[in-house]
């Protein structure tokens, strides 16, 4: 059963490997944005640290090669950890809608 409120979008679509910076468990570290939405995140964690548990929650604290005002110190809870991948369902909806996530990555996308 689909549970999300929001349709995902997936980066790789649009060409772009995002990296963003998050702090978690106490320390900042660097993530892949794999897919995002109003209401949460998909991100890659691969510097063989330990993943979060399920229920941490972290903030996503800004874009490392990209800037969307709006992506900028969202508070999350880690809904999910699988592998080095894990979800972030932001705390409040981003002030963006699906169509203008959509925009904003075409833009970035050039």
């Amino acid at each position: 059963m689909e549970r999300r409120r929001h349709a995902r979008i997936f980066l790789k679509a649009y060409g772009l490997n995002q990296s963003c910076r998050v702090h978690m468990d106490g320390r900042d570290r660097i993530a892949q944005l794999i897919d995002i939405s109003p209401g949460g995140s998909r991100m890659l964690l691969a510097d063989g640290n330990a993943m979060p548990a399920q229920g941490v929650r972290g903030t996503l604290l800004r874009g490392e090669n990209f800037q969307l005002a709006y992506l900028k110190d969202v508070a999350y809870t880690v809904a999910w950890v699988s592998g080095s991948e894990f979800g972030a369902s932001f705390d409040v909806d981003l002030d963006a809608s699906v169509s203008g996530l959509q925009a904003d990555l075409a833009d970035l996308a050039g």
